[in-house]
């Protein structure tokens, strides 16, 4: 994968990795609240990686530092950030099956 952009995830509970950027990736992984998250951001040594305004709660393991020039989403489309510290409630209130999205 040449670029990945993960935002707004709620990674809970977790005891392998949370996000990963493998290979040659360059990856921007944007206000991610990460709880109880073995190895919350990991990335290989080939990999671009510009993590930013995350949230790390009771997390172990690797958070991997920021390297390289990353992409700019923004560049390729429009996206709106929601707070990291508000990602919890609003994933869990929209979560789940809802009738409306097959009908």
């Amino acid at each position: 994968m040449k670029y990945a952009h993960l935002y707004n995830n709620y990674v809970n509970n977790v005891t392998s990795y949370g996000h990963y950027a493998r290979g040659q990736t360059n990856a921007v992984i944007e206000n991610v609240y990460f709880k109880k998250v073995k190895n919350s951001i990991q990335k290989d040594t080939g990999a671009v990686l510009m993590a930013s305004g995350n949230v790390f709660e009771s997390c172990t393991g690797t958070i991997a530092a920021n390297s390289g020039t990353a992409f700019k989403p923004a560049d390729l489309y429009k996206y709106t950030l929601d707070a990291a510290s508000s990602v919890p409630s609003i994933v869990e209130a929209q979560a789940g099956p809802k009738a409306s999205i097959c009908t």
